[in-house]
């Protein structure tokens, strides 16, 4: 069957797609032009010049520490969200086994089947429920003594929020000694992480999901926290990842990361969960058979992540894109992949209805007027698809 198509649009472009990559903030991209004027990027030289270039990078790392009430020390830079996790993973040098949820982004889950299989350890998989959530008195019974774990403080396609600070309770009270990753990437943007960084060892963020650099992510290693480096050679951030750090990177995230503390600590976040909310009730009232995910747990508030029965999400997405809509099938790694969502089958969707599924993801830049034609887009595309099915 020929798939529809619709006359591009000339209204300009509506980005849903934040949870891939928020664009550039304004202010991050003044900061980071301005942090390295005369300066070289270098910062490990013993002369004076370099030195300033370490003053800047030290003034960066202790804006994140204190936004995110950590030490300074326990701030180590990484290239980005993927390294930042595969450090969290390959980090730790001994567990007993490695336990991660059925729904991790592939940046754990491929990182944890590697380390599983380097050190000779069980990969153990925690099942969640039909929402995406793991259930926290199961992954107790399954969880060994001394085993790394590894649970995202949110998915990054269903926006589903995992109790990561009652599985850390509970773990103690079992009691079980263990060293608790998280990959936060997702949920920084919108989520107050005060409860993640309490509850875990290993805390994994990214730049560019903060509307900050895709060349930056960190890793907080807690003080005391048994780790190994995986990248040799310099010495660099305590020895323990080892390479020439983008200073002018740091000091962009470092922005965005004040930036999302400010928009938290002052409820704007609630703006953004009311559009949304908004959003899914135009597209439902147009199309009711449209599954909303995670829709009865707590989700980030910019997420809405829906499938449509019997369409194919890369038809949708098509269409979507030919009338300025971006959006997304789900996870931006796995754009294009032809294989169902591996957190929607984990949820107990069917592989069918998961090929039909879409993210949406707003932020705080997104308009009530871009909801409005967003949700007519949607409703448009879905119509024009199941119209072209009779």
């Amino acid at each position: 069957m020929q798939r529809p198509s619709l006359s591009p649009e000339q209204s300009p472009s509506i980005f849903f797609d934040h949870a891939a990559g928020s664009p550039l903030r304004g202010d991050v991209a003044q900061a980071m032009a301005e942090a390295l004027v005369g300066l070289p990027p270098n910062p490990s030289g013993a002369h004076r010049l370099a030195r300033r270039t370490q003053g800047v990078l030290e003034d960066a790392r202790e804006s994140i520490a204190n936004a995110l009430a950590v030490d300074p020390r326990e701030v180590v830079i990484t290239g980005g969200g993927t390294e930042s996790c595969n450090l969290g993973i390959f980090g730790v040098p001994s567990p007993t086994a490695i336990c991660i949820s059925a729904v991790e982004h592939v940046a754990v889950r491929e990182a944890a089947v590697a380390a599983g299989a380097a050190l000779g350890v069980e990969v153990i998989e925690l099942a969640v429920d039909r929402d995406g959530v793991i259930d926290v008195h199961k992954a107790v019974t399954v969880i060994p003594d001394g085993a790394l774990v590894s649970v995202m403080a949110a998915n990054n396609e269903t926006g589903a929020i995992q109790p990561i600070a009652a599985l850390r309770k509970a773990l103690r009270h079992a009691p079980r000694t263990v060293i608790m990753h998280c990959d936060a990437v997702a949920a920084s943007p919108t989520m107050a992480l005060d409860e993640i960084i309490a509850s875990c060892d290993l805390i994994s963020l990214a730049g560019h999901k903060l509307g900050g650099p895709p060349s930056c992510g960190i890793l907080i290693v807690k003080s005391g926290t048994p780790f190994r480096p995986r990248a040799l050679g310099g010495g660099q951030e305590l020895e323990r990842r080892a390479g020439t750090q983008d200073v002018a990177g740091v000091v962009g995230m470092a922005q965005a990361i004040s930036d999302v503390h400010f928009e938290i600590e002052t409820g704007a976040v609630e703006s953004l969960r009311k559009r949304r909310d908004r959003l899914q009730a135009l597209i439902l009232d147009a199309h009711p058979t449209v599954r909303v995910h995670s829709q009865r747990v707590d989700r980030l508030a910019g997420h809405l992540h829906m499938s449509v029965p019997g369409v194919v999400s890369e038809d949708l997405l098509m269409l979507f894109d030919q009338q300025g809509l971006c959006a997304s099938a789900g996870a931006a790694c796995a754009s294009g992949a032809p294989r169902a969502s591996h957190v929607l089958i984990a949820m107990g969707v069917s592989e069918d209805d998961a090929r039909g599924a879409f993210r949406l993801t707003l932020a705080l830049s997104n308009s009530d007027e871009e909801v409005d034609r967003a949700g007519e887009v949607v409703i448009r595309s879905i119509s024009r698809l199941k119209a072209s099915q009779e």
